[in-house]
């Protein structure tokens, strides 16, 4: 039986597979309410859903445009439109959300509605050019004028503080995992790697087809959305490498189910991010590596982002710079070894299991 920690929450969420957030406030909230928003190139894709008691009571579709500033303007629109029409003057409720601009205008809102803010502060981006800067100037902003902020890592919990905290105000919660029970066929012969997440250059697809160029052997499948430029780009690199049949990408967007079907056929999951501090992907926690982990996949990634710790120390995958040789010799141990990081996962996703990991890092929400 659902226990109800919470009386009411506006949750912003993702169709992506990040982190089972949504899930856990279902089970857990005696009214929720979940503005599901999605990325520009999924513009069609965004949902209102109102639970009571754990009960879906509405699902409703919201066209948001990829025009970027009717994006903008249609979320903050439906933002106020949301609050306004689920919650009454009396009802007290908790905002949580990962993005800046719902705030806007805050002030205005609350003379209307009781809330308070639960800022989750996922990402840190480095001030390498004009729009990043900006987006971490508001995001500043903010942060000092809301309630509760939590960070996704200790990187940008130290990054914005100088050092990390973790009071009833300020802290630092990760994703939580929810291991599936999937039956999958080991098959040494035909190793087929999974890829998941949004498509951009970034994701170091380029050095997996020069891998797939001189291994026969194996395969992958892109489970992910990118601009139609790339999509062409990478269409052109696979074309003129020749290798057609060892690669899946359709370059649409997937349901939860799609995904774990496909990847009954997948024997891992990888994540060849850029390096460096001036990488976004150093101070985050990665969604697609806390996929691959609840779908029973060993990791291989690159050694970067506040989960490779939690890689090495579980013993759950691999961690390489992105070079075709590591990526060889990488699959090679894992396939020599493979009950071995399926123990390792095991012990990864008991650590960060999301009942008991959000339980304990919401609780200060249960007195809101």
């Amino acid at each position: 039986m659902d226990k109800f920690y919470y009386k009411n929450i506006f949750l912003y969420s993702s169709l992506q597979f990040v982190g089972n957030v949504e899930e856990y406030f279902v089970q857990h909230s005696e009214k929720l309410v979940a503005f599901i928003c999605m990325p520009r190139q999924q513009h069609r894709d965004n949902f209102i859903r109102l639970y009571k008691k754990g009960k879906l009571v509405e699902d409703r579709r919201i066209i948001l445009s990829k025009n970027i500033f009717l994006y903008y303007s249609l979320w903050y629109f439906y933002h106020v439109f949301f609050i306004f029409k689920y919650f009454t003057i009396h009802e007290k409720f908790a905002i949580i959300t990962y993005h800046p601009y719902p705030l806007f205008g805050m002030s205005i809102q609350k003379l209307f509605r009781n809330f308070d803010v639960v800022y989750w502060k996922g990402d840190y981006f480095p001030p390498v050019k004009l729009a990043l800067i900006l987006v971490e100037k508001i995001s500043k902003f903010y942060e000092r004028r809301v309630k509760y902020v939590i960070y996704l890592t200790d990187l940008v919990n130290k990054k914005m503080n100088g050092e990390v905290l973790n009071t009833n105000t300020h802290r630092t919660v990760m994703l939580g995992i929810k291991p599936k029970n999937i039956q999958r066929k080991f098959d040494k012969d035909n190793f087929c790697i999974l890829f998941v997440g949004v498509i951009k250059e970034a994701q170091g697809l380029s050095f997996l087809f020069d891998f797939l160029k001189v291994n026969r052997d194996c395969s992958v499948k892109i489970i992910g959305m990118g601009s139609e430029d790339l999509y062409k780009k990478y269409q052109k690199i696979i074309k003129n490498y020749k290798i057609e049949n060892q690669v899946y990408f359709p370059n649409r967007f997937f349901e939860d189910k799609e995904l774990e079907e496909i990847s009954k056929s997948c024997q891992v999951g990888i994540a060849l991010y850029d390096t460096g501090e001036l990488s976004s992907t150093y101070y985050t926690d990665p969604g697609k590596v806390k996929t691959y982990a609840s779908l029973g996949l060993p990791i291989i990634m690159s050694n970067v982002s506040a989960v490779a710790p939690y890689i090495e120390k579980f013993h759950c995958g691999l961690l390489i710079n992105r070079d075709t040789k590591e990526i060889g010799a990488a699959l090679l141990e894992i396939k020599n070894n493979y009950d071995k990081y399926l123990r390792g996962l095991e012990k990864f996703n008991k650590h960060f299991s999301y009942e008991s990991y959000y339980k304990r890092s919401f609780n200060f929400l249960e007195k809101i």
